[in-house]
């Protein structure tokens, strides 16, 4: 049987508690040692030292009409930390600055790439982050942390980006060495998905669910996975990665990504010889009750809601939340999927599909989130570099 030693005790326990302060704002002691089980001599020691940290604050107290001491409310201070959140996308990078509270305080330009290479998207990236850095500035905020949501695989531990499908150039990028030089801050990078899930767990429509998946669906076919309330993220951070669902299609195996991504949908469409330049260009073409670019849509949407089901199936999530630019498909691409589960969803299972919540930046925000829980994490347990 393992054992844990109590410095490992202390920050498991520590760790814990910092996410249910993340989730909900002016949860007390008393609260907290409900949910949690601890003593209420654990929980004031380890609160007392997030007070002494700078993490945590209290506010005035909330009345109960009880006789007796009325519970303190507690909250993770908004200046604790200040992260800018980065969608590294395939043709183009976001930005945003957000506080430790999780509030969005300000948004930087999306810029495109002039040229799908590793030297131009760093140059982008450089100046995406430089421009919310000056941003940051005007606001008197000093950023402590960045995190980085870019397509996998990758390895989160090292800061190395493998070789993600559609990403001309890139083989064991360092890039989370190469941010760091530049701006000498810890810096995170995860899966766009598994960072697109934490932002629809504290920022959208999962805030009160335990287990639900949220669904990527770029040029690439992603999937982020909370389970019992956390990010699960596997053995080898290759989780989700329903684009590699395998279908026989057309005499031979493909991976679903190939024959579904915003990308194949776009060229379907110019193959027809319709003028589509982007995936924002469709619904207008699907308002003018155009049958063939309608067909495609639904085409795909059925082999994407294959997918989602097969995925259903072996998690067993509450909801699915569709995201990423094919979102703007709207009812054309999510009723396909809901019509798919209602005819071969399994058992009497009640799975809410719909679309995010988070329409825009869903990445670049939960990349921000991201960085903010690891800081604060790294903080409570005394990491030097933060």
């Amino acid at each position: 049987m393992l054992v844990l030693k109590p410095e490992d005790t202390r920050i498991k326990n520590a760790t814990i508690l910092l996410r249910l302060l993340l989730k909900q704002d002016s949860i007390s002691r008393v609260e907290l040692s409900r949910i949690t089980g601890l003593t209420k001599t654990t929980i004031s020691s380890i609160i007392n030292e997030f007070i002494a940290l700078g993490i945590v604050e209290e506010s005035s107290t909330i009345s109960t009409g009880n006789v007796g001491k009325s519970p303190i409310p507690l909250h993770i201070r908004k200046d604790a930390v200040h992260t800018i959140g980065v969608h590294l996308g395939r043709q183009k990078v976001k930005t945003v600055l957000m506080d430790a509270r999780i509030n969005i305080i300000s948004r930087g330009k999306e810029l495109p790439y002039e040229r799908s290479v590793l030297k131009d998207i760093l140059k982008k990236l450089f100046e995406s982050i430089d421009y919310i850095m000056e941003d940051a500035k005007k606001h008197q905020i000093k950023v402590g942390a960045i995190g980085i949501g870019i397509p996998g695989p990758l390895d989160p531990q090292t800061g190395v980006v493998r070789h993600p499908p559609k990403f001309k150039g890139w083989n064991d990028v360092p890039l989370g060495e190469i941010v760091y030089e530049r701006y000498k801050l810890p810096v995170w990078i995860e899966n766009d998905a598994n960072v697109g899930v934490l932002a629809e767990k504290y920022y959208g429509g999962g805030k009160g669910l335990k287990n639900f998946i949220y669904v990527l669906i770029d040029e690439g076919v992603g999937a982020g996975i909370i389970i019992n309330n956390e990010l699960y993220q596997g053995a080898y951070d290759y989780v989700g990665e329903i684009g590699h669902t395998l279908f026989y299609d057309r005499g031979k195996f493909r991976y679903l990504e190939n024959i579904s991504g915003v990308d194949i949908i776009i060229k379907r469409a110019r193959s027809q010889g319709l003028d589509i330049e982007n995936i924002e260009d469709i619904p207008n073409f699907l308002q003018a009750n155009n049958g063939v670019l309608s067909s495609i849509v639904r085409d795909i949407a059925t082999w994407i809601g294959a997918a989602i089901i097969n995925t259903i199936h072996i998690i067993g999530p509450q909801a699915v939340f569709v995201g990423g630019k094919m979102a703007v498909l709207g009812d054309a691409l999510i009723q396909p999927i809901k019509e798919i589960g209602s005819k071969y969803l399994f058992g009497d299972q009640k799975v809410d599909v719909r679309l995010s919540e988070i329409p825009k930046d869903a990445v670049a925000i939960g990349a921000a989130i991201y960085a903010t829980i690891r800081w604060l994490e790294e903080k409570s347990i005394g990491k030097a570099h933060v």
